[in-house]
């Protein structure tokens, strides 16, 4: 494992337990073959699911984002 460390903010809508923490920091240690340093928020306005913030890139995993994705393909605002 590389000496950098990335820092990463992990949004969900409810707390995350422990063990859901090791799996998200263990997924994205592995993605970026370095250290990392997590923040963790709660939004409960995202529903369900996760959202990930590098410094450089967001990874929407959330369910307010699906359902968006949905409306706009349905025309609906």
């Amino acid at each position: 494992m590389k000496e950098r460390k990335i820092k990463l903010t992990v949004t969900s809508a409810r707390p995350l337990t422990e063990e859901q923490k090791e799996k998200v920091e263990a997924v994205f240690s592995k993605k970026y073959d370095c250290l990392l340093e997590a923040n963790y928020l709660v939004d409960d306005s995202l529903i369900g699911g996760l959202m990930v913030f590098d410094g450089a890139t967001i990874y929407d995993g959330t369910v307010k984002s699906k359902i968006n994705q949905i409306k706009e393909k349905l025309g609906n605002d």
